[in-house]
């Protein structure tokens, strides 16, 4: 996400700050130039300056208010039939591309070019490929602006003047180490004097407040999640009460084989009175009066 916010934020700050060079002198061309981001308006140039050198004009008919140009392309031996209207200029290529790409064809372009318009019909030029798409409303399945949106229309449109602004500062400092101090210098001043004024009005955030700010929750009044209680594991004796009232250590936990065996090497060797010998037994447990 954040190369993504990077490379967004390059994009737009290259379409804000730099303007790319038209190959031709059409006004049509200029004209995208100030409304298409950068990477669109190369594809849009590539068009129109194949539509220039590229496109012959076979054959033109006239029906009412509409003409039908037929458009073949040098290397190509298909032609395209482009449709426009003169009153409201709709333009249509039998090619798709602009219902495809959402970008004006060749074939439209060199009849743009014979009809002289200086201008992209605003109905060809969408949203999505212009600078300004960000800063415009969000726009609702019927066509209303979202209530949520309305209310963060102005805001977002200063923020993305602000990162705008921010981004281009940097652009223009990242070659020189002067400009780049004398450019830290002045957003660390900047950034003291708005904690200066938002201190002097809202008192700090308390730990509470912190973490329910990283966890984007706000701590519930009453405690309904409790501890689970201990459970019985593995090889564990009586647990709770009467685990509390007795207090031995054999209660709490069942021994195992080995540490039965290491308590018993510990304890001092003794005489059976059965075999007459040193061991951990006596009598009553004694080998040889249980073998026999």
């Amino acid at each position: 996400m954040d190369a993504q916010r990077h490379s967004q934020a390059h994009n737009d700050n290259d379409s804000k700050t730099k303007y790319p060079h038209c190959k031709t002198t059409l006004a049509i061309e200029k004209h995208a130039s100030e409304v298409y981001t950068n990477s669109v308006f190369y594809e849009f140039q590539d068009e129109v300056h194949k539509g220039c050198f590229s496109c012959d004009i076979e054959d033109l008919i006239k029906e009412n208010e509409q003409e039908i140009t037929i458009v073949k392309e040098d290397d190509r031996r298909r032609t395209y039939e482009v449709v426009f209207n003169c009153t409201t200029n709709d333009t249509r290529c039998s090619c798709k591309m602009f219902e495809r790409k959402g970008i004006p064809c060749r074939h439209m372009s060199s009849v743009c070019k014979r009809k002289r318009l200086e201008l992209i019909p605003e109905k060809y030029v969408l949203n999505r490929w212009t600078k300004m798409a960000t800063k415009k409303p969000i726009l609702g399945f019927e066509g209303n602006i979202m209530e949520q949106c309305a209310r963060m229309v102005d805001r977002k449109k200063i923020l993305n003047d602000l990162w705008s602004e921010i981004h281009s500062c940097v652009s223009l400092a990242e070659d020189n180490e002067e400009y780049l101090s004398d450019l830290v210098k002045s957003i660390h001043t900047l950034r003291l004097e708005l904690e200066a004024k938002k201190s002097g009005n809202v008192p700090p955030p308390s730990k509470t407040q912190d973490i329910e700010f990283l966890i984007g929750a706000i701590a519930p009044t009453e405690t309904l999640i409790k501890p689970p209680k201990i459970s019985k594991n593995k090889e564990s004796g009586p647990s709770g009460e009467k685990a509390a009232t007795s207090g031995t250590e054999s209660d709490k936990w069942l021994k195992g084989d080995k540490e039965k065996a290491i308590e018993q090497q510990q304890k001092k060797k003794r005489v059976c009175r059965g075999c007459g010998e040193l061991g951990y037994h006596d009598i009553r447990n004694c080998p040889e009066k249980l073998s026999s």
